[in-house]
């Protein structure tokens, strides 16, 4: 830390607590069946619009036919992870357009690109994660 700068002040905008998060609150859900998350998220999401939420689920390509909200946006397709690293931030971005409230966003396999994307992806949510 440097003389004058106040502790725990990010020295760089990627260290920022909520680097590009969207607007309305976003939660990474992780969980090792597609399904089972998908049914989670579904649950979830009907009790967020019940207290009158605007939703959103972030996911991929692959997945997108599992999911219903207001707006379901996907950041890339699993099998390529390159896609999902270059369209995430266009994909938070979209979710304001929308005027999602409460986000729910896919975790994705965390190697490779995956780590960088999971990365951002837990900025992007406060660190809020749920295991499915």
């Amino acid at each position: 830390m440097r003389t004058g700068e106040p502790a725990g002040t990010p020295r760089a905008p990627g260290m920022k607590y909520a680097h590009y998060a969207p607007k309305g609150s976003m939660r990474v859900v992780l969980g090792d069946d597609p399904e089972a998350v998908a049914e989670w998220m579904r649950r979830d999401l009907d009790a967020a619009k019940a207290r009158g939420e605007r939703t959103g689920v972030l996911t991929y390509d692959e997945r997108r036919g599992l999911h219903h909200a207001d707006a379901v946006i996907s950041s890339g397709r699993l099998a390529e992870p390159e896609t999902i690293a270059r369209g995430l931030y266009a994909a938070l971005r979209q979710f304001d357009r929308e005027g999602a409230t409460y986000i729910l966003a896919e975790g994705c396999p965390d190697t490779g690109i995956g780590r960088a994307v999971m990365n951002r992806l837990l900025k992007a949510a406060g660190q809020e994660v749920i295991r499915v």
